[in-house]
């Protein structure tokens, strides 16, 4: 598949969460390939799948990748967050 320069292909974590979800939206809007990494087997072409406490990741579905986004983890707003967390 030929991308034009400016076109990327670009791989995010955390795709579901509130700010994946909205760099997803904006990334697509303008134009690139983004790829959801996903912790469940791909259902989709935009999915690749990725278990880190497998330590695994389908890395065939990231070839000719760009860039890659990694937003997972802990949540911003999912607890109060002070010295110890």
């Amino acid at each position: 598949m030929q991308r034009s320069a400016s076109r990327k292909r670009v791989a995010v974590t955390g795709a579901s969460g509130l700010i994946g979800s909205a760099l997803v939206r904006s990334l697509r809007a303008d134009g690139h390939d983004v790829l959801r990494l996903v912790r469940r087997p791909a259902r989709t072409a935009d999915e690749v799948e990725w278990d880190p406490a497998r330590l695994y990741v389908d890395a065939a579905g990231l070839v000719g990748v760009d860039a890659v986004v990694h937003l997972a983890g802990a949540g911003v707003g999912e607890r109060r967050w002070n010295e110890a967390y």
